[in-house]
């Protein structure tokens, strides 16, 4: 039994066993990463989408003009009374520069200003950000007098690659706000 061979084949198949160990290992912390990295994005895709639905609604809220002043494909500019304070504020929602915190070189800072006043709305950024306008029969439509509903294009990347992709979330919804016709 002292044959080195013996010694030979158990040696391979310790190590073997230790670099199916190791594999094993890895799997579980890229998958745990993988998760949370998940949870994160949808999380930030959530936040962002409800912001940006609790703001869009409120377009023209007590405004005695017509309250949309500026409608591109990734911007918009609009008039309400945000905080029911009584007096009209001036709220812009617009992509802004790329985000440096972050690996992913996609993602750019989704900016809010309101009365002068910026802030940025997504801290770790957005990837696609894209407005498209309908009119009161649901055709699309670029002229600013005829816009009903709002049809916003939103995508969240992770912030660093995972397995070299980054885990996203991305979703069109539609915002109609009250106070438009």
């Amino acid at each position: 039994m002292n044959h080195p061979i013996y010694l030979l084949i158990s040696i391979v198949i310790g190590t073997s066993i230790l670099l199916i160990l190791i594999r094993t290992t890895t799997f579980i912390s890229e998958s745990n990463q993988e998760a949370m990295q998940d949870e994160k994005v949808f999380q930030n895709f959530v936040t962002t989408q409800q912001i940006l639905e609790f703001y869009l609604k409120k377009i023209g809220y007590k405004s005695s003009v017509y309250p949309i002043l500026e409608a591109d494909t990734n911007k918009i500019k609009f008039l309400c009374d945000e905080d029911d304070d009584g007096g009209i504020d001036s709220i812009e929602i617009y992509v802004g520069n790329t985000v440096g915190s972050t690996q992913n070189p996609y993602d750019y800072e989704l900016i809010l200003v309101k009365n002068n006043h910026k802030k940025i709305i997504a801290p770790y950024g957005v990837t696609k950000f894209k407005l498209n306008y309908l009119d009161v029969n649901g055709n699309p439509t670029t002229e600013k007098l005829f816009i009903r509903f709002i049809i916003v294009n939103l995508r969240n990347e992770a912030e660093f690659p995972i397995r070299n992709h980054y885990l996203f979330y991305e979703s069109n919804f539609i915002v109609r706000p009250k106070n438009l016709g």
